[in-house]
């Protein structure tokens, strides 16, 4: 029996993916959680076979924390889960440790074969991305895709770009800074940069500031 644990902070999204594993006679869900901290919390007593981890995250960033755990607790087989197909999301997983990448929209099937690939030892990424990150290494990637973002990530981008702090963009949109932090982790991996002027660059580039 393969274990698993689901951390995603959409009730909706837990509660669907536990629903779509409760039948299965080779895999066990042993823990759902809402929140980075209560996984790690929860980890040294119950450790998965298989993590469910949600990139974008309430308290913190998904890719970050998969790079801890990845550290702290090796035998765990991570899939980063997301509605994004970004590449910059799929490759910044793998390279923080995470051995698949499922989107959100995931059918029970598909679900269960990731799963079980990456508890083998091998890698999961659903097809469309696999032809992304292909159509990349070859040279055929679009220079004129533009990265879907949400409004309050705009809304960061925008405040971002006319040299506000963290501090001050977080009491500008009455939101926390850990949370004006991880829109900005959000937009750099969506825009595949580096870092703060690389996002501003590439923002004007494609369109997404005026």
């Amino acid at each position: 029996m393969v274990s698993v644990s689901i951390l995603d902070d959409h009730t909706m999204v837990l509660k669907g993916l536990e629903t779509m594993l409760e039948d299965s006679e080779i895999i066990e869900v042993i823990g759902t959680y809402h929140l980075g901290q209560e996984l790690l919390n929860d980890l040294a007593n119950t450790t998965p076979d298989v993590l469910l981890l949600d990139i974008n995250l309430p308290d913190g960033n998904g890719i970050e924390l998969c790079k801890v755990i990845t550290k702290s607790y090796p035998i765990i087989s991570i899939i980063g889960l997301s509605n994004y197909s970004d590449t910059g999301f799929v490759k910044n997983m793998i390279r923080n440790g995470a051995k698949g990448y499922l989107l959100k929209n995931t059918s029970k099937d598909e679900l269960e074969h990731a799963i079980q690939m990456v508890y083998r030892g091998e890698t999961y990424l659903p097809t469309v991305l696999k032809n992304k990150l292909l159509n990349e290494s070859i040279g055929i990637s679009s220079s004129s895709f533009i990265p879907k973002i949400t409004r309050r990530e705009k809304e960061v981008l925008q405040l971002i770009a006319k040299e506000h702090t963290t501090e001050e963009i977080a009491k500008l949109l009455f939101v926390a800074a850990k949370t004006v932090e991880a829109h900005r982790s959000n937009l750099i991996q969506k825009l595949e940069v580096r870092n703060t002027a690389g996002l501003i660059r590439v923002a004007f580039e494609k369109g997404l500031l005026v």
